[in-house]
């Protein structure tokens, strides 16, 4: 390793370190305003941070010599680049790569915006932001790179695209109480809505990328950040085993179209919990997505439990499935505050999501909504599926312990050719303000215990539902990107 600088002191000047590792060469560069003086040598980065030699002990953070030269330990026990850097994707990357390359650590974002396209961490690497800490994502689309399609074929939104990104790595982390900035309103151009209708914006012309993508990855763990205002779905996992996520903040723009907080794909094993979401689609969406290139393909999202939330949608607090999806099985919301303007929990099996490769695909069961509150604009629940889709199954779905609100009916619609299943209400008191509080057709198994509709207590037992209809499957164009994945 070498590092260069020059001039004279008390200036600001640009320093550039070299360092070999497995990954290759890299150059780094970075400017800083420094200071000789007889109490040791002062650093004063872009974000006016000082730091006494002194305080910055070798074996953490590196050490300053002769002309402002330093070099940057091999050790595990910090591993952050000097509080003086620049914030750019250069370090940024070049940091991960070399303590990846030193088998692991942390590598810590110091207080101040830094702009970015995206960054890839590896294994065993912790991405830590600082109190103060901005990772801001650049506004630019070329600045982003695409997840390669053999690692994930499905592209959301027809985008590769995301700000941290990682694939086929285990042990990796994002923490801190710093905040991670997609600037999604940059992407948009905001005069313009989706059918002129005031609620989203068009989509733009190109991808967008997300704040978060993740594909093949075991041992993920999202403690602390505020994720805010992704262009897209906020985070996007696809086939990721032993997930946990504690003290998260998603916030977007509720004009954001597409603007998911947590979209769990395929994955296994995931437990999320303490954090709230305000965001225009879905909080959480349960995929399990096969794609038209390899149908045959086996995939499973199950067991997951996700507590104590707070969901603020403008579309779904929380979507299950689709009809071309393959299993979501084991899955356990529980302690759950319902705070947006438009649907609750939502099972929509819709043509306009239909691949061309099946009538329908989706298998969901013991699937259970325990102890939740809160107010909903439209629905608080509804499982849909549209005339002439036939899935495999969707039964032995619990609505336990429930004090909600719903703008309008819980809706329960099946057909003929696909009834819904077990569905049970256990402990469930509604309030709905217009229609009737259920409506139930096409549902073989709805069963109430203990509940109570719009002050009116029900009869305990099986419920008779109206007969779904026997219309045959008429197939529209695919207007979505479930369709063409």
């Amino acid at each position: 390793m070498e590092a260069t600088s020059g001039g004279d002191t008390n200036v600001l000047r640009r320093f550039r370190v070299r360092y070999d590792h497995e990954f290759g060469t890299a150059d780094v560069g970075f400017e800083y305003r420094a200071e000789i003086a007889p109490g040791g040598t002062r650093a004063f980065g872009p974000d006016r941070f000082l730091r006494e030699e002194s305080d910055m002990p070798p074996e953490n953070y590196g050490h300053w010599q002769g002309d402002l030269q330093f070099s940057l330990p091999a050790t595990r026990t910090r591993n952050t680049m000097p509080r003086a850097a620049d914030a750019d994707r250069g370090w940024i990357q070049a940091e991960i790569d070399r303590v990846a390359a030193a088998g692991g650590g942390r590598v810590t974002i110091p207080p101040g915006v830094h702009e970015t396209g995206s960054i890839r961490l590896r294994s065993h690497v912790e991405l830590h932001l600082e109190k103060g800490a901005v990772i801001s994502g650049s506004a630019r689309q070329e600045d982003y790179d695409d997840m390669p399609e053999d690692v994930c074929p499905i592209t959301p939104e027809f985008s590769a695209k995301a700000l941290v990104t990682a694939w086929d790595a285990e042990d990796i982390a994002i923490t801190g109480e710093g905040t991670i900035d997609g600037n999604g309103p940059k992407f948009y151009d905001t005069s313009k809505w989706v059918r002129n209708n005031p609620k989203f914006w068009r989509i733009p012309p190109g991808p967008r990328p997300r704040l978060v993508q993740f594909a093949r990855c075991c041992n993920v763990r999202i403690a602390g950040p505020v994720f805010k205002d992704s262009a897209a779905f906020t985070m996007y996992l696809r086939e990721c085993v032993d997930v946990t996520m504690d003290r998260i903040v998603v916030m977007g723009d509720q004009r954001i179209t597409n603007g998911d907080g947590i979209d769990l794909d395929g994955c296994r094993r995931v437990r999320i919990g303490n954090s709230s979401f305000s965001n225009g689609d879905d909080c959480f969406a349960l995929r399990a997505i096969r794609s038209r290139k390899e149908p045959a393909r086996e995939i499973v999202c199950e067991d997951v439990v996700v507590s104590n939330c707070v969901l603020n949608s403008a579309c779904q607090a929380i979507r299950i499935g689709c009809p071309s999806d393959d299993t979501i099985r084991n899955v356990l919301f529980k302690d759950i505050r319902l705070a947006g303007r438009n649907n609750g929990i939502y099972f929509g099996n819709h043509l306009y999501c239909l691949k061309d490769i099946d009538e329908g695909f989706l298998d969901a069961h013991d699937i259970t909504f325990e102890n939740f509150t809160g107010f909903q604009g439209n629905s608080a629940a509804q499982i849909l599926v549209d005339d002439g889709i036939r899935v495999r199954r969707i039964s032995d779905i619990t609505f336990r312990n429930f004090d909600v609100s719903s703008g309008k009916s819980l809706r329960f619609k099946s057909t003929a050719r696909q009834s819904i299943g077990k569905v049970t209400f256990e402990n469930f008191k509604a309030t709905v303000e217009k229609g009737e509080p259920v409506i139930a057709i096409g549902i073989d198994g709805l069963t109430y215990r203990n509940v109570i509709l719009n002050g009116k207590k029900q009869p305990d037992g099986p419920v008779k539902a109206a007969p779904g209809s026997s219309a045959p499957l008429v197939r529209k164009p695919p207007i979505t990107w479930d369709c063409l994945n």
